[in-house]
């Protein structure tokens, strides 16, 4: 990383999006967590949507989920004041919000891959 993110060497993730992001590989529907990841993390930025959780523990490697930067550079246009923990932090929010809304949905059957992030949320969770 080039510093938008600091030293961080890793990302971490909660127990339900671990757990979320396994059954959604295990059913198929990705093909590995760290593309839910970044499908979670996309939604969530796209739709501005966050969940501000407690205990985290360490998921993957920075590097991994981001190796093209893409993600770094979004955080710093987004919040360019924010030190770079912060930043990070609030990635990880934006990435748990959506990896659960994609579970939620997959659940109950709404899940619409053409619309997902264009169509506001009803569920939306900001903390």
């Amino acid at each position: 990383m080039t510093g938008a993110f600091g030293d961080a060497i890793t990302v971490p993730a909660s127990q339900r999006a671990k757990k979320q992001m396994k059954q959604l590989v295990t059913k198929g529907i990705f093909s590995e967590q760290r593309d839910v990841w970044r499908m979670g993390a996309s939604l969530g930025i796209a739709t501005g949507n966050y969940v501000a959780s407690g205990k985290r523990e360490t998921f993957q490697n920075v590097n991994s989920l981001d190796p093209d930067e893409i993600f770094a550079a979004v955080m710093m246009g987004l919040y360019p004041q924010a030190a770079p923990e912060d930043r990070l932090k609030k990635l990880v929010d934006h990435a748990e919000w959506g990896i659960d809304e994609i579970f939620r949905r997959i659940e109950i059957g709404t899940i619409d891959w053409p619309t997902l992030g264009l169509l506001p949320t009803k569920s939306g969770k900001s903390g």
